[in-house]
């Protein structure tokens, strides 16, 4: 069995089990994908004003077709499906990673489940109330969680160049309010919930170690025919201010807490004609997720602005480089 297989197997244990994730696996994995992350090559991204890896990842020179994953919330069966699902019939989208044919963005969003849930949630919550940690409900909540982490930074260990994953608002395992950041809370109170779970369950040290795999993810990714952030962008970010995301106020939570109609009208158009170098633009559109939608898509900002995330769905858009976005086409549901 070649190395890559035994990578596919690895993952399928980890994405199906029925247990969390041990804590040499969780340590090893959140340190060997940080330091991938940190030191990503400046070709396609390139380096903030500080010297660290920038938040802008530049794939416009290239022709490969893109997979635009929407948010996973703790939902591992979406990704072992979509590694499974074969692109026109034909190839896996694992092998056509195999075969560098590819590429994946995630646009984040890993943690918290929000779909058939609440009941789980509140019975956590009141768990967490009697100061029980690491009670069932919390540990089956992590168990998907945590389970999908592991076989995310699995792919982007395997697959570095190939697999990207975007910062989105509830990659906050610090449950920290600031430089972008706000706690989260929804049916219960979430992002408190899971600090402390991870923190008794593992320890301080994979607490850290998750943050900072957090604090190196890019937050835009722009291809050859489309630009790509976890939520619509609140203003009209320039190249520069992308880039050095984390050293200016309100990008970081501009490209992942804009509500809708919450964003300034035209600020797509101008965040593509700031980051593509051509003179024509007609071809390109702007995907996101974050606020659920009601369908299979939502399109804003005339057309250019097309959001993905249904939770009731496992759907990813397929951007080809040859051909103009068309939503009905594109967007393919994976659990078929």
């Amino acid at each position: 069995m070649d190395f890559l297989n035994q990578n596919y197997l690895e993952i399928k244990r980890t994405l199906c089990g029925n247990s969390l994730p041990k804590y040499d696996y969780l340590f090893d994995l959140t340190d060997k994908v940080s330091a991938i992350l940190e030191c990503e090559k400046t070709s396609y991204r390139p380096l903030d004003q500080k010297g660290s890896a920038g938040a802008l990842v530049d794939f416009q020179k290239d022709r490969l077709p893109l997979v635009v994953v929407p948010d996973l919330h703790a939902r591992p069966e979406f990704l072992m499906n979509l590694l499974n699902y074969k692109l026109h019939g034909r190839t896996t989208v694992y092998d056509s990673l195999r075969q560098k044919k590819i590429r994946l963005v995630f646009v984040g969003d890993i943690m918290h489940t929000e779909r058939n849930t609440k009941e789980r949630w509140i019975a956590a919550k009141t768990e967490f109330d009697n100061e029980i940690f690491t009670g069932p409900s919390m540990s089956q909540e992590m168990q998907a969680g945590l389970s999908l982490l592991c076989g995310l930074l699995k792919l982007k260990q395997c697959f570095p160049e190939y697999v990207h994953i975007l910062k989105g608002n509830h990659e906050n395992i610090f449950n920290a309010t600031g430089n972008g950041d706000f706690s989260f809370r929804k049916y219960a109170d979430e992002g408190h919930m899971v600090r402390c779970f991870v923190q008794e369950y593992y320890g301080d040290d994979i607490v850290y170690m998750i943050h900072c795999v957090e604090r190196a993810l890019p937050l835009v990714f722009v291809g050859k025919k489309c630009v790509i952030s976890h939520a619509e962008p609140k203003s009209s970010y320039s190249k520069e201010q992308i880039i050095n995301a984390r050293n200016e106020d309100g990008v970081v939570e501009g490209l992942t807490w804009t509500d809708n109609g919450e964003a300034e009208e035209g600020s797509v158009q101008n965040i593509i004609r700031n980051l593509v170098r051509a003179k024509n633009i007609s071809d390109y559109v702007y995907i996101g997720g974050h606020r659920p939608v009601s369908s299979f898509y939502d399109i804003r900002q005339n057309g250019l602005y097309i959001q993905i995330h249904n939770p009731a769905h496992q759907q990813i858009a397929y951007v080809d480089a040859k051909n103009k976005f068309n939503p009905e086409k594109s967007i393919i549901e994976v659990n078929r």
